[in-house]
């Protein structure tokens, strides 16, 4: 049966060779296909582990994947926890390096050009774009085209510390990087670990990083480091892998959606090669139906003729497996010589396209493939001799009638809008009228006229408490500000003039333009800190009457001016008999409260005898957060005269 099969194949030579051509390149696009879906799996693995400096398993603080970005000092790693940890880790045999790493937000400035940082501190590392010297940091190049800055270049950070307070260090710009992915390009810094921890003002670390040799045993040493740091330190720490959803979020989210894209695209790409390869086999049995009427009519029975043809499928199937997986390493390898790039989505760089397969997935992918047409030569062998014999079977009717989907007819609803009959209302107040309200209310908080006063902000979060306390000077919306306590923050400055804000404190090179939304301490920013003017820097509308704290008052919204003022919009409540500022909600550019704030006053006695309110008290609440708010207490207000040179930035640089 094996030489009638060889002999019958060799007879043939045009149909054996179409048969064999058919054949491999339909396995050849299923093992490309494979190879491409391995690659991606890879490279994406790649981007989480090495290029996003993730490692191949996390050790944070219980629950700190979930809320290190919110309660940094809650959820780090002290120094006692880093060394048990490490001590812990490094017992373990497969792991390869273990390190500790941070996580932040921040300012990033260049002369008068700033941008927003997502920013990883690294321990000092060598070779190539090293951070040995501890303000040397690296930025992605959208982001030093933001800021205008080149290798080199003296740059300042500015961020908030661990105890909610504004802070900033100077650093040189020493290379570019990549994040390695789209959403974080423009915003990437990386910079040594210490730098980072002196911009937060801790020793603590977000997490600790761990790598080893082959991430296939990934989940093997997660559990044993899982099951060491719990019997050591029961319920204080969490062990994540380069894979799960809090770390591996790139990996994940494409996976996630592309294994069922690659799943319907393979069986796709199957159902194409395995239809063509049968067509081929069809073909080679129709061209065959003399040949195979003849052999039934000298004695040869139905299973011998399909053993046959098996026999000959086979040959060429096998044939064609050797010569898809030659083709597919000449494939591979000339990929490698000519350096082929590609894209993937999400991924910010080129990768290079390293197609590879287990030879384990070749070998089972071909035999697969080869069983596969050796049953359909046997099915189409059988299907043409019954044929042959007048013993076919009805057919399938050849037109078929598509059911008809009844579709519904589009139904235009008309929505009248109902207008209710309205009630008789007094008549609004027109926008000067608002606008000498507020100036009322700003007079109550220090942003008209001259004053000075101190003010100590008690900030409450559930990581503690601190407090600070600052001397303030104001001239009709101007307003320096400087740190009295705590001593280790002495001569920190703040400048308000003309608009500009602007932070120093001892040891920077030069001043660093702030925003006044930016937090100088816990949820007071720096425009709360030194009242400003609503009525200058907001247009009010008026938005009815209510009781607020026990007080009826007039409900306008403000919209902001212009951008960099403190809040893009605030609800403020004025009470309808003092005019004074009752409460006020601020609103984020979307139009959500995210602060609120109420105030206290006292009654000043100025030179003349005549008494006005002045604010003594300001809390604010973080809407989201009700248990993270800041206090503003003043005293020793009082009516003061400072020449205008006193605000000028060229004096704050020599103060």
């Amino acid at each position: 049966m094996l030489g009638l099969a060889a002999k019958n194949l060799r007879r043939d030579r045009r149909r054996t060779v179409a048969t064999i051509v058919t054949m491999t390149v339909g396995m050849l696009a299923i093992l490309v296909f494979l190879a491409w879906v391995e690659f991606v799996e890879r490279s994406l693995a790649q981007v989480v582990i090495e290029d996003q400096a993730n490692g191949h398993i996390q050790i944070y603080r219980k629950d700190g994947p979930i809320n290190l970005s919110a309660f940094p000092a809650q959820y780090s790693i002290s120094r006692d926890d880093q060394y048990l940890v490490s001590r812990l880790v490094r017992e373990i045999s497969a792991v390869r390096n273990v390190s500790y790493d941070m996580t932040g937000v921040g300012m990033v400035q260049h002369g008068t050009r700033s941008s927003i940082f997502l920013a990883t501190g690294v321990e000092p590392t060598t070779g190539q774009g090293q951070l040995n010297d501890a303000d040397r940091v690296r930025l992605t190049a959208q982001l030093a085209d933001l800021i205008g800055a080149r290798r080199g270049a003296d740059i300042q950070l500015v961020g908030a510390t661990y105890g909610n307070r504004m802070n900033a260090v100077d650093a040189t710009f020493a290379d570019e990087f990549s994040t390695g992915t789209e959403a974080t390009e423009d915003k990437g810094l990386k910079m040594p670990l210490s730098l980072m921890q002196s911009l937060y003002d801790t020793d603590s670390v977000s997490r600790v990083i761990v790598r080893i040799g082959d991430r296939v045993d990934t989940d093997r040493i997660r559990d044993a480091i899982a099951a060491g740091l719990e019997q050591r330190a029961p319920g204080r720490f969490e062990v994540t892998t380069w894979s799960s959803p809090q770390v591996g979020q790139l990996y994940t989210s494409f996976m996630g959606f592309f294994k069922m894209l690659f799943l319907f695209t393979g069986t796709v790409i199957a159902l194409i090669a395995g239809t063509t390869v049968q067509h081929a086999v069809r073909m080679n049995f129709d061209d065959r139906i003399k040949e195979i009427a003849t052999m039934r009519a000298i004695g040869f029975s139905r299973t011998r003729l399909m053993l046959l043809f098996a026999h000959e499928t086979l040959f060429c199937a096998a044939f064609s497996a050797m010569l898809a997986i030659a083709l597919t390493g000449c494939l591979f390898a000339l990929l490698d010589v000519l350096h082929v790039t590609t894209t993937l989505p999400r991924v910010a760089l080129p990768v290079p396209l390293s197609l590879e397969i287990p030879w384990t997935h070749s070998v089972g992918v071909v035999g697969l493939s080869v069983a596969l047409v050796v049953a359909s030569g046997a099915f189409t062998a059988a299907r043409c001799m019954r044929r042959t014999m007048g013993a076919a079977r009805g057919k399938l009717a050849r037109d078929r009638s598509l059911a008809r989907a009844l579709m519904g007819g589009a139904v235009a609803v008309a929505c009248a809008l109902l207008v209710p009959a309205g009630e008789t209302r007094a008549a609004e107040p027109d926008t000067a009228t608002m606008t000498r309200w507020l100036n009322r209310a700003d007079i109550a908080r220090g942003g008209i006229g001259t004053w000075s006063w101190t003010v100590r902000v008690h900030s409450s979060e559930p990581s503690g408490g601190t407090d600070t306390t600052y001397a303030v000077a104001v001239r009709d919306g101007d307003a320096l500000v400087r740190t009295i306590e705590p001593k280790r923050y002495q001569n920190e400055r703040i400048l308000i003039a003309s608009r500009t804000m602007w932070y120093t404190k001892p040891g920077l090179r030069r001043p660093i333009s702030v925003s006044p939304q930016q937090r100088l301490v816990g949820e007071a920013s720096n425009g709360d800190i030194a009242a400003t003017q609503y009525a200058r820097d907001y247009t009010p509308e008026y938005a009815g009457e209510t009781r607020v704290e026990g007080h009826d008052c007039y409900r306008l919204r403000l919209n902001a001016t212009r951008n960099d003022v403190t809040y893009a919009g605030i609800v403020y409540y004025v009470d309808r008999r003092t005019l004074l500022g009752v409460k006020a909600e601020f609103m984020t550019p979307s139009g959500e409260v995210f602060k609120t704030a109420t105030f206290d006053y006292q009654t000043l006695r100025d030179a003349d005898g005549k008494e006005s309110p002045f604010v003594s008290a300001m809390t604010i609440v973080n809407t989201n957060f009700p248990d993270r708010m800041s206090r503003l207490e003043y005293s020793e207000v009082q009516p003061a005269s400072f020449p205008a040179s006193l605000f000028s930035l060229s004096n704050f640089t020599s103060m």
